[in-house]
């Protein structure tokens, strides 16, 4: 395909400039390197503020998850009974904003202000993240010779194509929204789709004690478990077990060798007290070679996956039942037999706060009441029930003592309280390491599609699993996106007491590289195997299933017309922190009847990068096959990527198998060297 740099831009007659506006119709001046602003001012700010707090009080839900602790949006339209007028304060509405309610302008800029500031995260990101992947998020392109589509969707959004996407559910505001979104819909589906078939489902929430002094790294590895090694890492530390194997066997050989020569040299009545010397004298280096062994099969150990305290709640006898023939009936079913276990979802969530700082913990939808037949992917549901009082009691019993005796194991300090002291708890005075939470549905008989998956305090489960990203911790805590954006804040010059959140900035970057570090591989939403088959989800819960999913979400629109831009054009407007406004100039309904009109737009937001002469206007088929011709380029390349990986794999195995083979042989020569000293 020709390049975009290979063909000039088009010259066109530029009309007035149609950039962002706020909701009252006057146009935003976007000043290059701020933060893109919502409203035109104080004014409509406060409009925008009164309108939401009519809507709230009147009975509109704005969508408050706990107390000022979450927000999830909802897809609700005011009408006239919440009080309110259709027509924005401020002056006569735009063509944009014409026919909507202030209760729906100020959702819309809610959600461009959380655009906004996610955009300005990943920025963020750019600078600070040691993740390499995050530092090319959104600015680096598959396909450099290419360049980035900007185009239209047949909804008047717009999309970026051909941008690379790090897919970082941790890290990454931008991508975790769009990925946090699906896996919401994943879960809703999954949830509603088990109460429809008379299952049941309960919410459960899993923590530690914890303080200060705990690294984050720490606390994951007792509550989530440690992660395996890379294939480099395993190969490193079989190397180095096996030279130290092969050092303490030349050791030990010169220590006999030392002994005998002693025994010889010695005169006669002696030879024992000579040998006994010599072997005293070895006895030292023996011992420090054995150490450093020992050190190394440690660390080869450490490179194997270790369960934490959420694997072992779903293992064990009393869990899974007793197989032997001499078990009891009652032995050999099991709790997960007894309840109808058929799977769970799990999503962990960390905030970090003044006092404790790190507070990792667990929510997980587990799914009850069921029978199944068949192994593995053949595994289906045959049947359905409803689990008995005292066999849920037995199995909150169990994952109660398991969870707590396996936390204190791990680190005594780790162990939840047993009783919980607090006023108007909703622990029943159980403690706070685990928490039951029975799901219930209101359905509607009418639109059986309306079946609405709910706590007993009316939040959504999924959300609460699958939208970490929308969620602000309480008055001393933050989300690690909030830590990020105060990062960005600081580092642009905000005051510490200005900006949202707390901690200096030297602190929050302190924090922010250890939690990195320590969720690094880690999943953030994770389905028992086989669970999404036997509910009819498709899907995978790996970074490779998350790339999809961004992917997927670009390519699920239909693409009207757009905009073709350089490699160097598109370096030039993520230099001045120009991405999100580029985007947002390629939004309306204009691509088809007024293509000039688009690519003035993001021509006008180019320029001010010194770049409109990399922008190039595409018609819909243009689009469409410039993105097929991304798509193949980087299918390419993950193809030949995943054949480097399966080549260092296999390399990998055959070191492993040299390994064992020469750890054989030593074997076989020193039992022959036993016998044949035995023999004298």
């Amino acid at each position: 395909m020709t390049s975009v740099r290979e063909i000039s831009a088009t010259q066109v007659v530029r009309p007035a400039v149609r950039g962002p506006r706020c909701h009252c119709g006057t146009a935003i001046e976007h000043i290059p390197g701020k933060v893109p602003r919502v409203y035109c001012g104080d004014r409509c700010r406060k409009a925008a503020k009164r309108a939401l707090a009519r809507a709230v009080t009147s009975g509109g839900n704005p969508g408050q998850l706990g107390t000022e602790s979450t927000e999830f949006r909802t897809p609700e339209t005011a009408t006239a009974e919440n009080g309110v007028s259709g027509e924005p304060e401020g002056g006569t509405p735009s063509e944009e904003t014409a026919g909507k309610t202030p209760v729906e302008l100020a959702r819309e800029a809610q959600g461009k202000a959380r655009k906004s500031r996610r955009y300005a995260g990943r920025r963020t990101l750019w600078r600070i993240s040691g993740d390499k992947a995050c530092r090319g998020c959104g600015r680096n392109l598959m396909d450099p010779a290419t360049g980035a589509l900007l185009a239209q969707t047949a909804e008047g959004h717009s999309v970026v194509l051909g941008l690379m996407r790090c897919a970082r559910i941790w890290f990454c505001p931008v991508c975790s929204a769009t990925i946090r979104h699906k896996r919401a819909e994943e879960i809703t589906r999954a949830v509603v789709e088990w109460l429809q078939r008379g299952g049941t489902a309960y919410l459960v929430t899993l923590t530690a004690r914890h303080d200060y002094r705990d690294e984050l790294a720490d606390l994951m590895d007792a509550i989530q478990g440690s992660r395996a090694a890379t294939p480099a890492e395993i190969t490193k530390a079989r190397t180095a077990e096996a030279e130290a194997k092969a050092k303490l066997a030349e050791t030990e050989a010169a220590a006999r060798s030392a002994a005998n020569a002693a025994r010889i040299a010695a005169p006669k009545g002696q030879k024992r007290a000579a040998v006994a010397a010599a072997r005293a004298e070895s006895a030292g280096g023996i011992a420090k070679v054995a150490a450093e062994l020992a050190e190394a099969r440690a660390v080869l150990g450490q490179t194997r996956r270790q369960a934490g305290a959420y694997q072992r709640l779903i293992t064990g006898g009393t869990w899974a039942g007793d197989k032997r023939e001499k078990a009891s009936d009652a032995a050999a079913e099991g709790i997960r037999d007894r309840i109808g276990y058929i799977g769970m979802i799990r999503a962990t969530e960390v905030t970090v706060g003044t006092v404790n700082l790190w507070h990792p913990h667990i929510h997980a939808i587990v799914l009850v009441g069921g029978r199944t037949e068949g192994e593995r992917a053949a595994k289906h549901v045959v049947e359905v029930f409803e689990p008995g009082a005292d066999q849920l009691q037995e199995w909150e019993g169990h994952w109660r003592a398991v969870w707590t005796s396996h936390l204190e194991r791990t680190n005594p300090k780790y162990r939840p309280s047993d009783e919980c002291s607090i006023p108007d708890c909703k622990c029943d005075g159980k403690g706070h390491g685990v928490d039951f939470k029975r799901l219930e549905t209101a359905a509607d008989a009418e639109e059986l599609g309306e079946y609405i998956a709910k706590t007993q305090d009316g939040k959504s489960p999924a959300q609460e699993l699958a939208r970490g990203d929308l969620k602000t911790a309480g008055k001393d805590n933050m989300t690690p996106f909030e830590m990020l954006f105060r990062i960005g804040d600081l580092t642009g010059g905000v005051a510490e007491d200005d900006a949202p959140g707390h901690g200096s900035l030297a602190w929050c970057l302190a924090r922010w590289h250890e939690y990195e570090r320590a969720m690094s591989g880690r999943r953030a939403i994770e389905w028992t195997r086989y669970l999404r088959p036997m509910l009819g989800i498709v899907g995978e819960d790996t970074e490779e299933g998350d790339a999809d999913l961004l992917a997927e979400a670009d390519a699920a629109s239909e693409f009207r017309g757009g905009v073709a831009v350089t490699d160097r054009g598109w370096a030039a407007v993520t230099k001045l922190g120009l991405d999100l406004a580029a985007t947002e100039a390629a939004e309306g309904t204009d691509a088809n009847t007024d293509p000039a009109a688009l690519t003035t737009r993001v021509r006008d937001v180019f320029g001010m990068a010194g770049a409109a002469a990399e922008v190039r206007q595409l018609d819909s088929q243009e689009v469409a096959d410039a993105y097929a011709a991304i798509l193949e380029s980087n299918a390419e390349r993950r193809q030949e990527a995943a054949a480097r990986r399966l080549r260092e794999e296999e390399n990998a195995a055959e070191e492993h198998d040299a390994d064992e083979a020469a750890e054989r042989a030593i074997q076989t020569i020193a039992r022959r060297r036993v016998a044949a000293r035995n023999a004298t």
